[in-house]
């Protein structure tokens, strides 16, 4: 990103700060302007509204980052550039229609993000076609700009599918106790592509989410009723090639199976997660495990079958909100920054790790891609941050990340285990 981009988008962004921090939070919302077209406290953003039968809410986001690496990054990331830069629209039509629109106006891979219509005749009961996100990990769902950290955890960023062009049917039922969602999508989503991001990894993919709060049921403390359970599955198939999925640090450096390579893999690839999400006042947890399979079939260099890889992970994380707001989901500051207060504080940690291997297999361990035994290659990854919601619009995220790395030999700086990142990321939402 040129220098002279990043800093007229910085400039923007204070302009914005300086804007909305002369407006009062504690005023009382105004009243949609009658018309066509508003911008008003209530809406939030700019939006179009034709009575009850048309609405178009419009959005943009920027998001600049700034890293540092210790040692040294080796891959093509800038150490500071225009993260995100993406317009959007979503609303609703003729009462029965929802739908929503995102481009990334930097990705030349895939510009468009979110792109769906959703037909909702009943909570119970609504399906959804086109581009989004496959029903799998609570981190990989939540979206870009309400992430507690700046990054999303590994297994989110190199286990789970992402999004895909596709249908489900979905909608929440006793009560909005339970949530479900189940679907069919044309690949397998843009996380597993290959070939610099050009080629789909996996062929036609089934997809299976199911959430709810269980505990409501019985007899314990009330805090505890509110936490959220669930699992996910999908499944489909990859055929013949190098296309298994890949290892990445956090600076996106291959650490599995080796640079510029992927694992031989043929026929199923099988996904199956577990999430926990619980937010009792000012406090928030997450957690969540996913294991994933790739079949081998007639890889060896014989041209018999493999044992399957095996990738798996899991993390825990939590957050505190230590300037006094009720709720974790609830970050929007009491008091807006710099006028009236500070905005609001949120305290932020994380614990992961993610596994490569294979599901046994005949000789020593190996790192070849065509090895019965795959030699193990991990990465333990803690992760400490800030987020500072100065208003309504603005957010500041700070996170140091330290990443523990099983296999020297194939880590970004052979011979050292310990990767460390420091980065500062500032978003802009209307």
């Amino acid at each position: 990103m040129m220098p002279n981009l990043s800093a007229s988008v910085i400039t923007f962004l204070a302009m914005c700060l300086a804007c909305v921090a002369q407006q009062s939070p504690t005023t009382q919302p105004a009243k949609p302007e009658r018309g066509l077209f508003s911008l008003t406290r209530q809406a939030k953003r700019p939006s179009i509204r034709i009575g009850k039968q048309f609405r178009a809410d419009f959005r943009l986001s920027f998001q600049t980052d700034w890293r540092g690496y210790e040692p040294e990054n080796s891959s093509e990331e800038p150490l500071f550039d225009l993260h995100r830069s993406r317009v959007g629209v979503e609303g609703e039509f003729l009462k029965y229609f929802e739908y929503e629109f995102d481009y990334e106006l930097g990705d030349t891979s895939f510009p468009w993000r979110d792109a769906y219509v959703n037909f909702r005749p009943a909570r119970e009961f609504q399906i959804r076609g086109g581009k989004f996100k496959i029903p799998f990990s609570l981190n990989q769902l939540q979206g870009p700009n309400s992430l507690d950290f700046v990054y999303r955890s590994r297994i989110g960023a190199l286990l789970a599918p992402a999004r895909e062009i596709g249908g489900e049917i979905h909608g929440r039922v006793l009560d909005r106790g339970m949530s479900y969602q189940a679907g069919v999508f044309r690949h397998d989503g843009e996380v597993p592509y290959i070939n610099d991001d050009t080629e789909p990894g996996g062929g036609i993919t089934y997809a299976a989410r199911l959430t709810g709060t269980p505990l409501r049921l019985l007899t314990i403390p009330g805090r505890f009723k509110s936490m959220t359970l669930g699992a996910a599955a999908t499944i489909n198939n990859v055929d013949a090639g190098m296309k298994g999925l890949r290892g990445r640090t956090i600076g996106f450096e291959t650490i599995y199976p080796q640079s510029g390579a992927r694992m031989f893999v043929n026929g199923e690839r099988r996904r199956l997660g577990a999430e926990l999400e619980w937010s009792p006042g000012p406090l928030s947890v997450e957690a969540e495990f996913a294991d994933v399979r790739e079949e081998r079939r007639g890889q060896s260099i014989r041209g018999e079958d493999l044992p399957a890889l095996l990738e798996r992970g899991w993390y825990v994380s939590a957050t505190y909100i230590v300037t006094g707001q009720a709720h974790a989901d609830r970050r929007e500051p009491k008091e807006y920054f710099p006028i009236r207060g500070i905005g609001a504080i949120e305290l932020a940690t994380r614990y992961e790790q993610i596994r490569f291997a294979s599901r046994g297999g005949v000789g020593p361990p190996s790192r070849s891609t065509r090895a019965s035994n795959v030699l193990p290659q991990s990465d333990r990854v803690w992760t400490w941050g800030v987020n500072w919601y100065l208003n309504r619009w603005i957010k500041v995220q700070g996170n140091v990340i330290r990443e523990k790395i099983e296999d020297v030999q194939r880590s970004p700086s052979p011979g050292r285990d310990r990767l460390w990142t420091g980065v500062v990321r500032v978003q802009y939402t209307l």
